[in-house]
């Protein structure tokens, strides 16, 4: 009975959880970049390597039949780096101290800290805060705001229904990110950036499975791409797309003069 009355109270607490209403995107508010003299705290999160992400409806038994059948597959990714994703720390420390702020790379803690939660002032607008309370790392810190970027997917993919696969691997790259203003708990940017792609070809090439390991480091780049977009200034996006126009309309005029002569 008592094992019968946990798990009623987990299906409940589940069915409660899965009615929350989620944090909707919050894209970056450029009043970010009219800070003087602001230290922005950055910590980047991610595993220690790819692996493989099992999808759809599969019972405890057919993961040691999918562990057997995918070892290789499995094995080779665990090999493969993040280091397309990591460099972001780099472009992104480069990118916001050109434009004035200062940039403090932080170590993420072993354990989560205890924050407390944060209560909306005004849930009524369209300013958006953290669920829990960071104001006090500016004292531990010493910075105004905190940019968090976590890998929370990396490697590959596959659908299964039971141990019987339903679609071919695919590669992929997800990516969490927010920035806090540490003053008010105010979310200026929040997102989920998601990058996926199936091989093009034979996917199946072992041992090293070339189609798959080039496609996720594709992905992981795509990924890493969105982010520095995302967080870039909106003059600097501007500029990006005018010298492309630019340089598309240079080589139109060059063909075209080619194609005369």
């Amino acid at each position: 009975m008592k094992n019968l009355l946990r798990l009623s109270f987990a299906v409940i607490f589940t069915a409660l959880v899965g009615c929350a209403t989620p944090q909707p995107p919050v894209p970056l508010d450029q009043q970010f970049y009219t800070a003087e003299d602001k230290k922005v705290g950055l910590m980047l999160e991610a595993p220690e390597a790819p692996d493989l992400a099992l999808e759809g409806n599969i019972g405890l038994l057919d993961y040691a039949i999918i562990a057997a059948a995918t070892s290789s597959l499995s094995e080779h990714f665990e090999k493969q780096n993040l280091n397309e994703f990591l460099a972001v720390a780099e472009e992104l420390s480069s990118s916001l101290e050109k434009d004035g702020l200062t940039v403090v790379r932080l170590e993420v803690p072993e354990e989560a800290p205890k924050l407390a939660k944060f209560k909306d002032p005004d849930s009524k607008d369209q300013t958006y805060y953290a669920s829990r309370d960071h104001r006090g790392l500016v004292a531990e810190h010493g910075v105004d705001y905190l940019l968090k970027l976590k890998a929370t997917r990396a490697g590959l993919a596959r659908p299964y229904y039971g141990f019987v696969p339903t679609d071919d691997p695919r590669a992929v790259f997800d990516v969490h990110g927010e920035l806090i203003d540490l003053s008010t708990n105010e979310l200026l940017w929040y997102a989920n950036i998601s990058q996926s792609a199936y091989a093009t070809g034979e996917w199946d090439e072992g041992p090293n499975f070339p189609g798959l390991t080039n496609t996720y480091y594709v992905v992981m780049n795509k990924a890493r791409q969105d982010v520095v977009n995302a967080l870039a200034r909106k003059s600097d996006i501007d500029n990006i797309a005018l010298n492309e126009v630019e340089g598309n309309a240079a080589e139109e005029e060059s063909s075209a003069a080619e194609s005369e002569e």
